[in-house]
């Protein structure tokens, strides 16, 4: 008995203004809370700040229920009610059941509202971070993409352009590990095959450089870039007949010194080492027939020979060569007027 006196006794301390700033304190957590949020910000905090605001109305709202009041009548007889009304006590019974379902709605409306608004930035953060590694912020890029990915975690390209900033910094294993990423989330994304094809060809991993390059070229055919890798990682590799169509390729295909200087250089140093070399010539594309809509028409052969039945009868019978002449036919009426 003394245990739930105490009890009552401890849950009647609180007045009416502690119960009151009970919901004020929650108030100012759950808005502080959606704030950070918003913001994306110390969502910990943030969550934290929120779960505390709730429990800070559940709690008000218990003391409502359950606090009692205690009167003396003519000093003999003690009354023990209950500080608010029915109706009060049931609305809050109400609350506090769904108070909870109500906040945890709430939070993930906020939470996904917030991710949908971050999601439509993802564009404008992307060209910001390309204009950073361009102007040699590779800091301040790196925050960008990795911003980039917290919002959108499977999004490849911003994982191959994070690897773009690795691989200026020299770190190798993480634009490696990038690229893998980006071609898992995006495996029809033909620069990070090109990329890594390169990183792994500078490795020494000649064919795992190689199998990337081919890809890479089945899906860009006419890109200079990719024959001019895969002729250098060829030479690399000692497939010098090989490297030679591909360099000699490049050639053909554009006279930009960034592409052609390089290729020059290659070439003869392959020519130097391999003079028969020289007289391989570049692989034109592959000709591929089109077909033609006559080739679905029917055909006929022209020398087959004309039946009997149709030698033998009588020239008024057949079909004149032309219109005209078919109408003017003796024996043929016209049709009344």
């Amino acid at each position: 008995m003394r245990g739930i006196e105490f009890y009552d006794r401890l849950l009647d301390v609180p007045g009416p203004s502690a119960i009151a700033q009970l919901f004020y304190a929650g108030v100012f957590l759950v808005v502080v809370a959606v704030l950070l949020l918003s913001v994306n910000r110390m969502r910990w905090l943030g969550r934290a700040l929120g779960i505390g605001g709730v429990l800070c109305f559940m709690l008000a709202m218990f003391l409502i229920h359950e606090q009692k009041v205690v009167e003396t009548k003519d000093g003999r007889v003690t009354i023990t009610h209950w500080r608010y009304s029915p109706a009060t006590r049931f609305q809050v019974r109400v609350a506090l059941l769904g108070l909870p379902a109500a906040a945890a709605f709430l939070m993930m409306q906020v939470y996904w509202s917030v991710k949908r608004r971050q999601r439509s930035r993802v564009p404008a953060h992307l060209k910001e971070g390309r204009l950073r590694l361009l102007r040699g912020d590779l800091d301040g890029a790196l925050a960008e993409f990795n911003g980039i990915l917290d919002v959108s975690p499977y999004l490849g390209e911003a994982y191959a352009h994070r690897a773009g900033v690795y691989q200026a910094q020299g770190r190798t294993d993480d634009a490696l590990a990038d690229l893998d990423q980006a071609l898992r989330c995006d495996p029809q994304l033909a620069a990070a095959y090109l990329v890594r094809g390169r990183l792994l060809a500078d490795r020494g991993s000649f064919e795992a450089a190689g199998a990337d390059l081919d890809r890479y070229i089945a899906m860009r055919s006419s890109d200079v870039e990719g024959y001019l890798a895969r002729g250098l990682c060829r030479a690399r590799e000692g497939r010098d007949a090989e490297a030679v169509v591909d360099l000699q390729r490049v050639l053909r295909l554009t006279n930009h010194s960034d592409f052609t200087d390089p290729a020059r250089v290659e070439l003869d140093r392959l020519y130097a080492k391999v003079p028969e070399a020289e007289e391989t010539e570049a692989l034109q594309p592959p000709e591929v027939p089109i077909k033609s809509v006559l080739s679905a028409l029917p055909k006929y052969d022209e020398d087959a020979e004309i039946p009997d039945e149709v030698q033998s009868r009588p020239a008024s019978d057949l079909p004149s060569a032309t219109p005209a002449v078919q109408a003017t036919s003796p024996d043929k009426t016209l049709p009344p007027r």
